[in-house]
Order: C-alpha cells, then sequence, then structure tokens
C-alpha cells in the first residue's frame, strides 16, 4: 500500500501539521456543559410551542437554539489553527537596563475577539512601570488578545532587569470568553517556550591589583623582564658580542655600514585565574549574591585592563569538567561567556567540596601567575596553599569586602 492509498483511508494523516497544531493548545471549557443542557432544554420548550401552536415564541427559542449551536461550533473551532512562532532566543540584560518579551502568532483559523493572553515567568525581570504584586517567585501579567483571520500580530511586553538570573516563560494561556452567556473557553501553550532573559550581576568596585610576572613569557608589555616578543620589533641599536646572529637587522646594517641589532617589546605573563566556593557543606553560600558581583567586577576590571583569565566554580557540571569551568581567555567574547556564567548559578545548584575542585585542577590544570581562592572556608584547603605558592603568586579573598591576604 502507497502512501497516498494510506492517507485516502486515514485523513487525518494527509496533513500531520494539522494534527501537531491540535497538540499545541491544550483546550479548557468552563461552562459549555452548561450550554449544552440549556440548547436541550430549550428544545423541549421549543417542541411544546410548536404542539400548542405558539409560533411567535418558537421562533424565539428557535433563534435562541441557533446562536447557542452558532456559539458551540465557534468554541469547537477556535484556537485550531493559531500558530505561535517559539523561536528560540536569549536576551541578555544588565542589572536595572531595559528588554522585553517578544511573543508572535499567526492566525489561520477562526478570528478571536476580547481574548486575554496571561504569561507567567520568574521574576529575574519585571514588567515595566509596574508594580510586581507577586508572592512567589514568578510574575503573572495579563494582555489583551484580538486577533483577525489570517492576520499576523506581534504582542511586546516591556521589561527591566530586576536581579541576577535566568528569565524563562513557564506558562503561557490564552483565555476567551463567550459572547453569550457565562462561562470561557481557555487555551494552554503545551510546548516548552523557548525565550530567555538574561540578567548579568550587578558590577560593584572592589579593590583589584595584579602585577604581571617577569619570570614567565606572555603578552603583557614590561621594559623590565627576561622574555622578547619576536612578532613585535620596535627598533635597532649597535650589535655586541652577546647577540644571537639571528637577531642582527640585516637591511639595517647595510645602511648604517655596521652590525645592528633588533630590538623586541618586552613581554610578561599576566594570566588570571579566579576560583570561587559557593559551597556551604550540603547547601549553598548565605552571601553567594555578593560573591558573584565581587567576581563580576574583578572580571569587568580584567576586560577594562585586557588581562586574560580563567573562571572556576564548584557548581557540578555534566561533561569532561565536572564543575563549571571557563577556559583561559579575554576579549568581549570572554567577558560575555564569564557573565553569562556568573548569571545562570543559583542556589538551587547542586555543589561539590571546594577542595575536590582544587584538586581536579592540581592535576588537570597548569596555573597562570596569579589565582585568586575566593573563599570563606580557608581551613579545608590548607594544604593546597603551600603547594600552590611555590606554583603560582596565591591570593586568599577571604569576604567580599575585597581584602586579600596572601
Amino acid at each position: 500500500m502507497n502512501l497516498k492509498s494510506c492517507c485516502g483511508k486515514f485523513p487525518h494523516l494527509s496533513n500531520p501539521r494539522s494534527r501537531l497544531t491540535e497538540m499545541v493548545w491544550v483546550r479548557h471549557d468552563y461552562g459549555m456543559k452548561n450550554m449544552r443542557w440549556a440548547f436541550a432544554f430549550l428544545f423541549g420548550i421549543f417542541v411544546s410551542f410548536l404542539a400548542l401552536m405558539q409560533f411567535s415564541a418558537a421562533a424565539l427559542i428557535a433563534f435562541i437554539m441557533v446562536v447557542i449551536v452558532l456559539q458551540l461550533l465557534y468554541f469547537q473551532r477556535i484556537g485550531n489553527k493559531l500558530h505561535f512562532k517559539n523561536s528560540k532566543s536569549r536576551k541578555r540584560v544588565l542589572n536595572g537596563g531595559d528588554s522585553e518579551w517578544e511573543l508572535a502568532f499567526d492566525n489561520k483559523g477562526l478570528p478571536i475577539w476580547g481574548g486575554n493572553l496571561k504569561i507567567w515567568f520568574t521574576d529575574t525581570v519585571l514588567p515595566s512601570g509596574k508594580e510586581a504584586g507577586n508572592f512567589t517567585e514568578l510574575i503573572e501579567i495579563d494582555i489583551p488578545f484580538t486577533v483577525g483571520h489570517n492576520e499576523v500580530i506581534a504582542l511586546k511586553v516591556p521589561l527591566t532587569g530586576s536581579r541576577r538570573g535566568l528569565s524563562r516563560i513557564k506558562k503561557m494561556e490564552l483565555s476567551v470568553p463567550h459572547p453569550f452567556g457565562a462561562g470561557l473557553l481557555v487555551l494552554e501553550y503545551a510546548p516548552m517556550i523557548l525565550q530567555e532573559q538574561l540578567v548579568y550581576p550587578k558590577l560593584r568596585k572592589f579593590q583589584f591589583r595584579y602585577a604581571p610576572s617577569k619570570q614567565k613569557p606572555g603578552q603583557f608589555n614590561l621594559r623590565h623582564s627576561l622574555f622578547d616578543d619576536p612578532f613585535q620589533p620596535i627598533g635597532t641599536r649597535d650589535y655586541v658580542p652577546t647577540d644571537q646572529f639571528n637577531q642582527i637587522h640585516w637591511k639595517a646594517s647595510a645602511r648604517m655600514q655596521t652590525y645592528q641589532t633588533k630590538v623586541y617589546n618586552h613581554v610578561a605573563n599576566e594570566a588570571m585565574f579566579f576560583l570561587l566556593n559557593v559551597a556551604d557543606r550540603y547547601s549553598s553560600i548565605s552571601n553567594l549574591e555578593e560573591r558573584i558581583e565581587e567576581l563580576a567586577s574583578y572580571i569587568e576590571n580584567c576586560f577594562a585592563e585586557g588581562v586574560p583569565y580563567a573562571v572556576a566554580i564548584n557548581v557540578r557540571s555534566a561533561g569532561k569538567t565536572p564543575y563549571l569551568y571557563l577556559p583561559a581567555g579575554e576579549g568581549k567574547k570572554q567577558r560575555q561567556n564569564a557573565l553569562e556564567l556568573l548569571s545562570i548559578v543559583s542556589k538551587n545548584n547542586s555543589t561539590m567540596p571546594f577542595k575536590s575542585m582544587l584538586a581536579h585542577l592540581d592535576l588537570h590544570t597548569e596555573l597562570p601567575y596569579t589565582t585568586y581562592l575566593m573563599t570563606d572556608d580557608v581551613e579545608s584547603i590548607r594544604n593546597f596553599i603551600p603547594k600552590w605558592s611555590r606554583k603560582t603568586e596565591l591570593k586568599i579573598l577571604g569576604n567580599t569586602e575585597g581584602r586579600v591576604s596572601a
């Protein structure tokens, strides 16, 4: 049996998209049963009036019955071809910055009048210009909804970043009241909505000092360093017997009629590694927000100074690295990845002991010149301090006020 004959026997298979559309919206009818009972009751009265030859009264009852039938048919078909454009998107907003939800609908079916669209989303973002009356982490707002046949509409909900975190639309419902009589139809959107709002942490001012290493090669220009960058020649000088043969600048030597040696920029290593401890036994630390804001400020300073850095947080993660880890890098992309990493950290995350993360890093990672351990529990990592102090310039940030202890 070919596909065409199969679709002939089962018509609903000829248009799989229509079947999928019916599954997208979950229908909840309120008051429809009463309307059916009212129709049955009116039908009995209609038959009685016909039997009594009361044609005027029977015509009035028939008109009401026709209205009820049309309303029942309307509510059986409404929303069958209403498509929500559920495109995946993530908007990034600063704390206190402006953003918006963009909800686009394409209606190929019956028009919808006087509807009300209701959405629920987490309170990391709040509706702009409105007081948040929520008692939980979910914000609920109502949006008037009217769309005609073959019409595309886009609803925009202005938002303001409220606190660090990731906000998603948890639920969306469209309620359509009955034009005649009590009751309404509620269409609940079943799939997960793919729009997200990512709010970055606040950037606070913390004392931040760094000193590049003269004993390790890197990218930082430093006058007194043991290493030169062969890709950054800055001039020439007179040749001395201790210079290497491959450092002679032949064109300058021919022009000056004496040997000239290339002079390069002196470079040093300035990479940094921030390790944040967010675990307090079996839960998260009480000052989680302050710690994240502190680290975000250090990252902003590194970005402004062009300093490469890496980040590790003892939140469990799937993959080769069992915790949140951002490899060393610099520039705008590194800043964005670092702030996104900090934005998704939550008190609900599963954590691992800080010393377990240090043990894994000790075996699998080469430490840069400067390493910052951001933890209030120094005793648990006391065994690592002497060992790491020989490998890196180790600094311990023991509180949220930016005080650095060696």
